[in-house]
């Protein structure tokens, strides 16, 4: 098996914490690796919150697009 995705946070005392993400591999496998954690998350969500998977689904890929646009709204700035 090999690490596709590699992630961490960084904390310094004199500075903020810094997210750090890493993704290696073919586009296929950086791919399936997203799809793979994002499927993973929304089941345990679906499961906590006692909804379906679809209904899970829907409301995590509408809040996410949420958070992806303000982020590269921000950085964009």
């Amino acid at each position: 098996m090999r690490d596709i995705i590699k992630a961490g946070v960084t904390e310094r005392k004199d500075r903020k914490p810094e997210f750090n993400i890493q993704i290696g591999g073919s586009e296929s496998e950086m791919s399936y690796a997203l799809a793979k954690s994002f499927e993973m998350f929304i089941s345990q969500a679906a499961k906590f919150n006692d909804k379906s998977f679809e209904q899970t689904k829907k409301d995590y890929l509408e809040a996410i697009s949420v958070v992806i646009s303000t982020i590269h709204d921000t950085e964009s700035k």
